[in-house]
């Protein structure tokens, strides 16, 4: 029979991490000074989001072994979720101290560098990445039950896809095949997390299969936007690894559009309710400017929303330009803004993509 500890990791893989926390606290008086239960448990809290919990583990961990590579590791992603970078980068320098070709340190220095700012750390937490930089759990024992069934159905998969995947939406003229992109047997049957308590969508697998399967297609339709709304969607959800991944190799594919060619358009308040839905989506919107600031190679003005009647605002949105050549807006004249949806210091913002402003009106003809 297995002691707690090991019931509790082999819960972990199997990413049941409440049961593991349930299984080491029943526990907890047979084990007062093991360094591997309390950082087994603060482990558990981690994965589970819970970082008070998890901190008060590692802490007591800690006064029984200080130099533990996992330790320090676990640590120093506390502190990087807070987004307090410089102690977690501190963490993990010590850690090659005494452990210099640690790869999971190596790792996680690296997304520091490629996600250090606060916000992109915030969006890494709500969909899941953040645990790049926890310490490996190892493999989950879940997936050996899928194996054979995926051994034994992959020949027949292969065949679907060459006969039926070309014809439909993963592979239309004129754009990318994304037929490398279909979900796998393993990923049809297991599309979901065991734990959805820190996602903004709590989707269902067939939910999360939908949703994807609607991107793709709406990939082939030449409509970009309405196909970045459905990865945003399962990137906010409780979707595996495995199928985030996928999305985000989907969206290399997405393409910026012109005024002419933009064919899903999304409201202010669409996307005021729900930003994280829009990430990276275009919108057409129209309205008057104001507080506009010009420098060398940029631009920058606040957009009122529905104005250009000078009846109704339906909001205020920041607009910036960082491209020459630098726009020319009369804040006297209505405009369009083709802008991209992006978010900074907790605000919405538009990455400024091109203008439209009538001539005739320009010039009063």
């Amino acid at each position: 029979m297995k002691n707690a500890i090991d019931q509790a990791i082999y819960l972990m893989r199997c990413r049941k991490f409440a049961d593991a926390i349930s299984v080491l606290n029943s526990r907890r008086e047979n084990y007062e000074d093991s360094f591997d239960f309390y950082y087994t448990l603060g482990l558990a809290f981690l994965y589970a989001g819970d970082t008070g919990s998890a901190s008060i583990n590692f802490n007591h961990a800690r006064e029984i072994k200080i130099n533990d590579a996992n330790l320090l590791l676990a640590q120093a992603a506390i502190f990087l979720r807070r987004g307090e970078t410089d102690r977690a980068v501190q963490y993990y320098l010590d850690i090659f101290d005494f452990d210099e070709d640690n790869k999971d340190a190596r790792r996680a220095l690296t997304f520091v560098r490629e996600h250090g700012n606060y916000e992109e750390i915030c969006r890494c937490v709500d969909d899941g990445s953040i645990e790049t930089c926890y310490p490996p759990l190892g493999f989950n024992p879940r997936h050996v039950r899928n194996l054979v069934l995926a051994l034994l159905l992959g020949a027949l998969a292969g065949c679907l896809a060459v006969l039926f995947w070309p014809r439909n939406h993963f592979a239309a003229k004129g754009r990318a095949d994304l037929s490398s992109l279909m979900l796998t047997v393993s990923e049809n049957a297991n599309a979901t997390e065991e734990n959805s308590a820190n996602f903004k969508f709590n989707l269902s697998a067939n939910e999360i299969k939908s949703s994807y399967n609607s991107a793709a297609k709406y990939f082939q339709e030449f409509r970009d936007n309405a196909a970045q709304r459905e990865l945003n969607r399962i990137l906010n959800s409780n979707a595996t690894r495995s199928i985030k991944q996928k999305c985000r190799e989907m969206m290399g594919y997405l393409r910026a559009p012109t005024f002419d060619s933009l064919k899903d358009n999304f409201s202010y308040e669409q996307v005021a309710s729900q930003p994280e839905l829009y990430l990276d989506c275009y919108v057409d919107w129209s309205g008057r400017v104001s507080n506009s600031v010009q420098g060398e190679d940029s631009y920058a003005c606040d957009l009122l929303v529905g104005y250009e009647d000078m009846k109704n605002v339906e909001g205020i949105v920041r607009v910036e330009f960082d491209f020459l050549p630098i726009p020319q807006i009369d804040s006297s004249l209505p405009v369009r803004v083709l802008g991209k949806v992006s978010v900074s210091g907790g605000k919405l913002i538009l990455q400024g993509r091109s203008v439209y402003q009538s001539v005739k009106n320009a010039y009063g003809e």
